[in-house]
């Protein structure tokens, strides 16, 4: 999950390096006969390699490296069109991608202590949508960076009876997020050749236990080939495609203030409860080693005042309230555990965080960084779970249902993860910078 949380905010970071802090409303031109969209088909293989931990005091992976197979279509703006989205402008024409992956890591082998078996983690089908920049082109060659989510099912997941090392993936359903930097070659004006050095990362949010998630990197080969490219269009460069735009005529963006006011449930799993069963029961108490653990909810409710400062871009600061009715069970859990300290326990928490969202059309990355203001859960908060809260996630905005929106996103405390979320929210307000005379 540290990981994880790590290569994101990279990669959002060189999103924001590279996006034009000038960006502006929708271009308007005439119209013509070009298609809209570039429609492909490809696929892809590769190599990947299991991150290696510690589990027990030993190193849990004995043999980590896995395949990946993918199918995906895409889909991308077409630089000759003449009325081209603002989004796709800004940020360079990028490839919205959807499609299959098959994780293979059913040769790995997992072990720790006595067990008298290798454990594994299995196959690992994810059906995924991808957002895919080049930073850099030419006619010829591409340099860029990907990013994936998605939804996965796992075949072998944690088993006592018969998966009992497999601390990485604790159930069959789980996410899915990749990201990586890539190379491409276009042999031809209608085909691309591309390598890529890639992370992948399943977990299941902390929804069930275990949960160390298994995470991989390795080389991939992809190509695809587009089904309407123009003949026209012969491979323009990055800077050419960016020149036909800037000649189109433009409106302003007027940056503005807004308040988010949202609402989520967030479903997780107790981790002591999860310590208690693997490392402190005795072997002949019926829930050693048993991981079907009870599934709890918080409730949160945050506002959050914004600053939309160009097309793509916000960041704010706001306060989040969440109930979390569960805590009323750890004391009767640090007791079993024999935690003889009396620590203090309250179901209400109070954090503040900084945000910022990269939107995309109708659909939004967010993600905060902060820390709890108040906060008392016991043992585990001490040990476990450290103040730094981190959340990322995706959103979506309904156009005929402006200015609500859906999504959702994974909590965690420093690269651990917390929680799941489920989010509803609105944009309250819209209060524009007033403009100096000149």
């Amino acid at each position: 999950m540290k990981g994880l949380f790590r290569g994101l905010m990279l990669f959002a970071c060189i999103s924001v390096s590279f996006v034009s802090r000038g960006a502006e409303g929708t271009d308007v031109v005439m119209t013509d006969s070009v298609p809209k969209f570039i429609y492909s088909i490809g696929g892809g293989a590769g190599m990947n390699h299991l991150f290696n931990i510690e589990m027990r005091g030993e190193k849990l992976v004995k043999r980590g490296w896995g395949g990946a197979y993918e199918l995906f279509m895409t889909s991308q703006a077409n630089p000759l069109d003449t009325a081209i989205s603002v989004y796709d402008r800004v940020f360079g024409f990028p490839t919205l991608e959807g499609g299959v992956q098959l994780l293979d890591y059913s040769h790995t082998r997992l072990h720790t202590g006595d067990t008298p078996y290798m454990s594994t983690v299995g196959y690992v089908w994810t059906a995924y949508i991808g957002f895919r920049r080049d930073i850099y082109r030419n006619r010829r060659w591409s340099f860029g960076y990907g990013l994936e989510n998605g939804l996965c099912l796992c075949s072998d997941p944690y088993e006592k009876a018969s998966n009992v090392d497999n601390d990485m993936i604790g159930q069959h359903l789980s996410m899915y997020f990749g990201l990586g930097v890539f190379a491409g070659y276009r042999p031809m004006p209608r085909m691309e050749l591309s390598l890529g050095f890639e992370y992948k990362h399943v977990s299941n949010g902390a929804t069930d236990r275990p949960n160390k998630g298994s995470n991989s990197y390795g080389l991939t080969v992809r190509g695809r080939y587009d089904l309407n490219r123009p003949d026209s269009d012969k491979g323009l460069t990055f800077e050419q495609r960016l020149a036909r735009l800037q000649a189109f005529k433009r409106e302003s963006f007027d940056p503005f203030f807004y308040l988010d006011v949202n609402a989520s449930v967030g479903f997780r799993t107790l981790y002591e409860e999860w310590l208690l069963r693997r490392d402190y029961l005795p072997p002949t108490d019926d829930r050693y080693h048993e991981g079907e653990i009870g599934l709890h909810t918080t409730w949160s409710t945050a506002l959050v005042p914004m600053f939309r400062y160009n097309q793509v871009h916000a960041s704010g600061i706001g306060l989040e309230y969440t109930f979390a009715g569960y805590s009323g069970r750890i004391p009767y859990i640090e007791r079993e555990l024999g935690i003889e300290r009396h620590y203090n326990h309250s179901k209400h928490v109070l954090s503040i965080s900084g945000h910022h969202e990269v939107y995309y059309k109708n659909l939004s990355l967010a993600m905060s960084v902060g820390t709890y203001l108040f906060r008392q859960h016991g043992w585990v908060q001490r040990k476990y779970e450290p103040w730094l809260i981190e959340t990322v996630g995706l959103r979506y905005y309904p156009q005929f249902f402006k200015p609500f929106y859906l999504g959702y996103n994974l909590k965690a405390n420093l690269g651990k993860a917390y929680s799941m979320e489920i989010k509803v929210g609105m944009h309250a307000g819209h209060w524009q910078l007033k403009k100096k005379n000149r």
